[in-house]
Formats: C-alpha cells, sequence, structure tokens
C-alpha cells in the first residue's frame, strides 16, 4: 500500500464551508473512484491551527494512484463541480505520496464505510514531521524503532503509523529524508501527562534529547482531532 498525505488550507473563516463542502460532495465523489480516505483531521495546535486540515489516502500502488488521477481529470463533471463550489474555499494545498517504513505499525486494508464510523468518539492525534541529513534516515530507523518508539508507547499513546515520504518534499533519488509519525492519544490530558514525562523521567528525556534528536535535523508537530468522517478516530 501507498499513501496520499495532504495538507488542504482555507484562511479567513473559510474552514467550515471547505469541510462542509468536503463531506457533502467532494468526499463521496472522490471515494467513488477508489479513493479510500483513512484519515482527515483538523489542526487544533500548530501554525495552520483554525484553517488547517490534514488527509491521508489509501491506494493498492503509484500505478493505483496515477489511474485515480487519469480518472478524475476525465470526469468533467467532478472537476467543473470541485471547481466551481469547493476550491473558492480554498488558499493552499499540499501533497505528498508516502508509504510505511519496514518497522511502522501495520495498517487496515480494508475500512469501514464513512456512516459505519460518523459519530463514534474520537481520540487526539499529535503528528511529527521529522526531517532529516539524507544520509541520516537509516540510523535514524534504527534508533527510533529499536529504542524510542517503545519508549513512548506508555500512557495510551499508540503509534498509528510512520511513513516515509516517496514523492514530494524530502525526497531524493535514493530514498527519503522526510518521515511523519502518526500517534494517538485518548484525551488531551493524556497526551499532556506523556509529553510531560519525557521531561521528568531522566532516562527517557537522555534518550529523547540526546540519542534520538541527534539524527534529526527538525522536527514540525501539530495536534491534531478527527473530523467525523475520518475512519481513523
Amino acid at each position: 500500500m501507498i499513501y496520499q498525505h495532504r495538507l488542504v488550507i482555507a484562511r479567513g473563516g473559510r474552514l467550515r464551508r471547505r469541510n462542509e463542502i468536503f463531506s457533502r460532495e467532494t468526499l463521496s465523489a472522490l471515494e467513488a473512484q477508489s479513493s479510500v480516505l483513512i484519515g482527515a483531521w483538523e489542526v487544533w495546535v500548530g501554525p495552520d491551527a483554525g484553517c488547517g486540515v490534514f488527509q491521508v489516502r489509501q491506494f493498492d500502488s503509484l500505478a493505483a494512484w496515477e489511474a485515480h488521477q487519469d480518472a478524475l481529470r476525465r470526469d468533467r463533471m467532478f472537476v467543473g463541480a470541485r471547481d466551481s463550489r469547493l476550491f473558492p474555499a480554498l488558499d493552499f494545498v499540499e501533497t505528498a505520496m508516502v508509504r510505511r517504513a519496514e518497522r511502522s505499525p501495520e495498517l487496515p486494508i480494508c475500512w469501514p464505510a464513512v456512516a459505519e464510523v460518523t459519530g463514534l468518539p474520537r481520540g487526539i492525534y499529535e503528528q511529527r514531521t521529522l526531517f532529516l541529513r539524507p544520509d541520516a534516515a537509516a540510523s535514524h530507523h534504527d534508533v527510533y524503532f529499536s529504542e524510542v518508539a517503545p519508549a513512548l508507547e506508555r500512557d495510551g499513546a499508540e503509534l498509528i503509523a510512520f511513513f516515509d515520504t516517496l514523492i514530494g518534499p524530502g525526497t531524493t533519488n535514493a530514498g527519503s529524508h522526510r518521515s511523519i509519525e502518526l500517534r494517538r492519544f485518548p484525551d488531551m490530558a493524556c497526551w499532556q501527562r506523556w509529553r510531560e514525562a519525557q521531561d521528568a523521567d531522566p532516562p527517557l528525556a537522555r534518550l529523547i534529547n540526546e540519542t534520538w534528536l541527534a539524527h534529526v535535523a527538525r522536527v514540525e508537530s501539530v495536534l491534531l482531532h478527527p473530523m467525523d468522517y475520518s475512519r481513523l478516530r
């Protein structure tokens, strides 16, 4: 499987309108073209709070994603409707194609219908985008999956997926030096306890600050809340 990771920005109070149009019209149109939206989250804390939505879509392969793009381009009714109603609400869209890292947790292949998850409880997600030196991805992943990820799996903090970028920012001919960590928490209080433990627990603080971050050039972190049509909740 590969995944489309997308940031959508609608500033000036237009995010609500974008979300209404998307959930009412665009979501079903895209899924009819074999594009499964597995996750959609509004940015609650971060640079794009109040105007940003992150999405993750699942495809069988890059070829399947390309076929999906071709189908949308041929569908003049879909493109016209999207242009006339959805696009005026948007300021910016950034898309990357990603895949799960070798030791990332598994994600389901088959997902329930949106109607089956709507109304179910939702948690809080932290998304951390890790920018690595082009020569450091392999060593970072070794440290991360053998030491860091097990140490952070505490207090209800569940690692949902860890992605490497295939196409988009942070890629080279040889591979990826931009990764995305997606972690779920039952609520904000759980996230706060988890975050404070990284400073209050001296061995964990050393592991994070001296071992892990030595492999990372930059980290961008946002707190996200699932949209009600998100399958990942």
